[in-house]
């Protein structure tokens, strides 16, 4: 039997702005047209479906009492699906990507739906309170904030502000080419808000200039170089990926899209978190044996200009492989959905070139990066 893990369906919800689009949807009603699609499209149900293992970094409110298990419980799936919730904060879908991966390779699943969500409009990011108070004595905790990491990695590794916008309106440019093309189309699912369904990402800056972005203020430091348009939006979206073994996959005549090769999390300095990427794919690079030129495409999420750039040049990749619609900073970065959602857009674009292989990988808060390989 081969367990061999692959993706017979990718899908995502297009992304919404903060106190946007989906201001008034739940983060379940974001994840379950997900979910039916993916049982719909493949003619599954519940009883074909061993787990549903979904993301979620702000695991509070009405994103707490195991989101996963309430999703089953609202879905298709049913009651003799169960949910798990998982928290690697921006890598959390990625992790459950992971984990599905695993857990068919093992032999121990058959099928899994795996994915994540975030509502960064009714559950917005703020401070714990509740930390261990060790952390403050070994650590600057206001250093460890998103945006200040940020400007460490501009600063320790000299990106400047004209490069990161520079780059965010390449971001910007390409995000808004593939929408108006329909490169996006395959993968979004359309969700109703009660007043229309949204079919594509809200935050995208269409009639974005250059010169525009210049004048933007910095945030986090009024010496620094990190502003709102070369930074990564607050948004809200959900993704999924339905993995299963490739035997599961022939038996039920489901059209394999790629397979789940290696992955990797690796730890680096909480300070400077946005360069996880970095060991996370070397450290596939040098398992597998090959050369980050082997891969035809990299998804990286953007969380910054600054730390995206850095890890693009560390890790030697070409442009014209690299974020080739766009990223975080325009598409949105909902952070449960965002390590899904990008081998999401990346194994739709991998079918579309028709090429052989990618990587989807993130840096992750206080410290981590993901990485995962596919391949048609």
């Amino acid at each position: 039997m081969d367990t061999t893990p692959v993706v017979v369906r990718a899908y995502r919800t297009a992304h919404g702005k903060e106190d946007g689009v989906y201001a008034d949807v739940r983060s379940e009603d974001l994840s379950v047209p997900l979910v039916n699609e993916i049982l719909s499209d493949t003619g599954l149900s519940g009883d074909d479906v061993d787990d549903l293992m979904w993301g979620c970094a702000q695991q509070r409110e009405e994103q707490g009492n195991n989101l996963a298990r309430i999703i089953t419980l609202l879905s298709d799936l049913g009651e003799s699906v169960p949910g798990t919730t998982i928290n690697r904060w921006c890598a959390s879908s990625a992790q459950a990507v992971i984990s599905a991966s695993d857990a068919i390779r093992a032999g121990q699943r058959d099928a899994i739906i795996a994915g994540g969500v975030e509502n960064m409009s009714r559950v917005k990011m703020g401070a714990n309170t509740a930390m261990h108070p060790r952390m403050n004595e070994d650590y600057n905790l206001a250093a460890l904030q998103m945006g200040m990491t940020a400007e460490e990695v501009a600063e320790r590794y000299d990106v400047s502000r004209e490069a990161q916008d520079d780059y965010a309106f390449r971001s910007q440019q390409r995000a808004s080419e593939a929408t108006k093309s329909g490169r996006f189309e395959d993968e979004i699912v359309p969700i109703d808000n009660g007043e229309k369904q949204v079919t594509e990402d809200e935050g995208i800056r269409h009639d974005v200039s250059r010169e525009k972005m210049d004048e933007l203020p910095t945030v986090f430091k009024s010496e620094g170089t990190v502003t709102p348009g070369n930074a990564s939006q607050i948004s809200d979206g959900a993704s999924a990926l339905l993995v299963t073994s490739e035997a599961f996959a022939k038996e039920h005549d489901l059209e394999i899209m790629a397979e789940i090769g290696n992955n990797s999390v690796q730890g680096v300095e909480p300070e400077v978190m946005g360069i996880g990427p970095i060991p996370a794919v070397r450290d596939i690079l040098e398992r597998t044996g090959r050369d980050i030129d082997d891969y035809d495409l990299v998804e990286l999420n953007e969380a910054f200009a600054s730390q995206t750039l850095y890890c693009q040049e560390q890790l030697g990749i070409d442009d014209e492989k690299f974020n080739v619609n766009g990223g975080a900073i325009a598409i949105g970065h909902p952070l449960g959905a965002t390590g899904a959602r990008l081998p999401v857009t990346l194994i739709h674009e991998m079918i579309k070139r028709d090429v052989d292989r990618g990587i989807a990988t993130e840096c992750v808060g206080f410290g981590q990066g993901a990485a995962i390989e596919f391949s048609r």
